[in-house]
């Protein structure tokens, strides 16, 4: 009997540990995911057609091929990538809220804003606005990529009359509002100053600064975060829930060569008056928005968007403080509110009528504010980030308008951000001040649940029960412990892949899904692109430089080059000491290891790796680190060297 009892135990412990893999969903939304997406359709009025109306009026035309290529007939952008989204059936695998406003992103082409104000919609991530000024065109953002820019333009002057471009005005530092302007303007055009390109102060720093010094993390970080490896489809990707895609064209930077600097500045282009506001430190570090008196029409940038936006993007950026956000929209009403009777943004629709703009712009204003406030509150109270962030919701009055919704940022990681801001990663217990890192962590965390088997065995018990925030956390130490044990990393897969079927946040939706695709061994497709070091300024070089400088290399080592750049007179000293690089102006009395005269490019080009050097350089660039523009995200960090980085990650910002 004993032994018949013991036989019948093992089959069960066997049956267990070779099924924790077995019937787990693929592709297909479980029950609980279908009965947590319904909660959405009860929660949400789903009737309200306003956002539609607004998003279809005023269209022209649009393109009639919808394939965007550049000049090797490589596709770009695919304008009808997103067209599976029409149609009222909401698919299972698919947050119906999430669903709704792919519907109304996906819609592209030219559209009337309102006398002599024009935009090109669903051409990229962003918007692209053209102004009708008494001799030409004065655009607003040209997107991402020479190529999509250029054929918004295009589609403008076939239907419109052709004009040219008189001026270019970026609202601000983040490239799918700069990237394309070649595609509009020449860069000739530009230093003659034939076209003015006018930005805010802190545009070009800014710019390049915050794609340079952790761009290739946030390169990475942004594949995830885009889903740029993911299918466009009902269990892939829906889009950014900010505009759909983003484009793969061609990207550079026309530098400003007019800047403002304060709000209330005042300037007529082309016969069109322009009022400005200052926003810096709201949606990005440089940033304005500013309003045309004469059609009484207000552009938002992005601070006022259909979206709760991020106060930290999930790509990974510098956090944005909602106060500081709060008081630039109050500022805004407090200048424009009386007046605009339209106003439109570098993302989205517009909105007509005074009491829309007017409400619209009141309502983010309070939603960032009530984040500010309530975080603090709570924080002050002494609850923690993740705490918080589970405890805070929205009033209805807020959170019931779909241009609140969080589709591109969300409540809780702005919560968490919002903690962050003010009082840091530290959540005041000392016993997570010093923990262990991942992968240690993860070997004794399996340790002490007794095993890999126990852990898978809880995990699938947590997965069958609509657990799915805890099945992908609890088994995730597994795969940090064991990267290679096939069944966590399946099961840990089809629970990453139920949070994404169930997110508002395209997003989030898209970190779920690209990490499930990775677990279940789908390449991370190609890099992302890059800023060439050729073009950077000095001192951010040798701060990009810097970081790249590998400690170990440089142990114990000293060195002072001179260096003179583009034939100038002034000579440059670079200096390594305690593995700590610096660039300063050459003082009398240096004395050198070795002197170089070169152009900038050129020294770019061998900082970056591109160009081969002699002597004492060439002993630098052999101390610098390469990093992989693949590294894991969802298992450990494999420890080898990458691929060459000479150039810094292009992101798509926001």
């Amino acid at each position: 009997m004993k032994n018949r009892l013991l036989r019948g135990s093992l089959a069960v412990l066997f049956a267990t540990s070779v099924s924790h893999g077995a019937d787990l969903p693929d592709g297909k939304a479980t029950d609980y995911t279908k009965r947590e997406n319904q909660k959405f359709a009860k929660m949400l009025d789903f009737n309200n057609k306003e956002d539609f109306e607004f998003a279809q009026k005023g269209f022209i035309a649009t393109l009639d091929n919808p394939m965007i290529k550049d000049s090797e007939g490589k596709i770009v952008y695919n304008l009808a990538a997103f067209d599976f989204v029409k149609g009222d059936s909401v698919p299972d695998t698919t947050n119906p809220s999430l669903w709704r406003q792919s519907q109304l992103t996906r819609m592209h082409g030219l559209y009337k804003v309102t006398d002599k104000i024009y935009q090109i919609r669903g051409f990229d991530l962003s918007n692209m606005t053209l102004i009708e000024g008494k001799t030409g065109w004065i655009i607003i953002d040209p997107l991402i990529s020479n190529e999509t820019a250029a054929a918004g333009l295009k589609l403008a002057n076939d239907k419109l009359g052709k004009r040219p471009v008189k001026a270019l005005i970026y609202t601000h530092s983040h490239v799918d509002h700069f990237g394309g302007a070649a595609g509009v303007i020449s860069e000739a055009d530009a230093k003659s100053k034939k076209v003015q390109v006018i930005a805010p102060e802190g545009f070009m720093e800014e710019a390049v600064s915050e794609n340079l010094y952790a761009g290739n993390a946030m390169g990475r970080r942004a594949d995830y975060m885009y889903g740029r490896t993911l299918q466009n489809s009902p269990i892939g990707n829906l889009g950014t829930g900010l505009g759909p895609g983003t484009s793969l064209g061609t990207t550079g930077l026309i530098p400003p060569n007019k800047t403002i600097t304060k709000t209330g500045e005042k300037l007529t282009v082309d016969g069109v008056e322009i009022v400005f506001q200052m926003a810096p430190g709201t949606e990005a570090p440089s940033e304005m928005l500013f309003y045309f008196p004469q059609m009484k029409a207000l552009c938002l940038s992005e601070d006022a968007t259909s979206t709760m936006h991020n106060l930290y993007t999930l790509r990974g950026a510098k956090v944005r403080s909602p106060n500081v956000w709060s008081n630039a929209l109050n500022t805004t009403l407090d200048m424009f509110g009386s007046k605009a009777d339209v106003s439109f943004a570098s993302h989205h629709w517009p909105r007509w009528g005074n009491a829309k703009v007017v409400e619209h712009i009141t309502k983010q204003r309070d939603m960032y504010k009530f984040i500010n406030d309530q975080t603090l509150r709570l924080a002050n109270q002494g609850y923690d980030a993740e705490e918080i962030a589970e405890k805070i919701r929205l009033p209805d009055t807020l959170a019931k308008e779909f241009y609140n919704r969080g589709y591109y940022g969300s409540l809780n990681h702005n919560v968490k951000a919002t903690y962050q801001l003010y009082l840091g990663f530290y959540n005041g217990n000392p016993a997570t001040l010093h923990k262990h890192p991942r992968t240690e962590s993860a070997k004794r965390y399996i340790s002490a649940m007794g095993g890999a088997s126990k852990v898978l065995k809880l995990g699938r018990e947590s997965f069958d029960k609509g657990d799915y925030r805890w099945t992908a956390e609890l088994v995730n130490h597994l795969v940090y412990a064991e990267p290679n044990n096939k069944d966590a990393r399946q099961l840990q897969a089809a629970a990453l892949e139920q949070l994404g079927f169930q997110a508002e946040s395209g997003p989030w939706r898209d970190v779920y899904l690209s990490g499930a695709a990775e677990l279940r061994g789908r390449a991370p497709g190609e890099a992302t692109p890059f800023v060439d070091t050729r073009t950077l300024p000095l001192a951010m070089l040798i701060d990009y430089t810097g970081l790249r400088l590998n400690p170990e290399k440089a142990a114990g080592k000293s060195m002072k080059i001179g260096l003179t750049l583009n034939n100038s007179k002034e000579k440059q000293t670079l200096e390594l000491n305690n593995s700590v690089l610096h660039v300063r102006k050459a003082m009398p009395g240096d004395k050198y290891d070795a002197t170089y005269a070169m152009s900038s490019a050129d020294f770019g080009a061998v900082m970056g790796g591109m160009k081969s050097s002699t002597g004492s350089l060439s002993e630098l660039v052999g101390m610098l680190d390469t990093f992989d523009q693949k590294f894991n995200l969802i298992s450990p960090v494999e420890e080898k060297s990458g691929k060459s980085d000479h150039m810094a990650s292009a992101n798509a910002g926001n």
